[in-house]
């Protein structure tokens, strides 16, 4: 087990309900794997550079 799959698996075990994240492109599929759903997509900027992220939902 990785250090992100620790981390999810005690987050979501300490939250009552649907669980949000904002995942950048390359932390998608790690989500996806888990169960996420994308609700949006989106651009943000950062310090002058836009870069695009997901807005994902995990339903219990």
């Amino acid at each position: 087990m990785g250090i992100g799959t620790a981390i999810c698996n005690k987050l979501e075990g300490a939250v009552q309900g649907n669980v949000f994240t904002h995942a950048s492109i390359t932390a998608k599929p790690f989500f996806e794997k888990r169960g996420y759903k994308v609700i949006k997509r989106q651009t943000v900027k950062r310090r002058g550079v836009l870069l695009t992220n997901f807005v994902m939902e995990y339903r219990r």
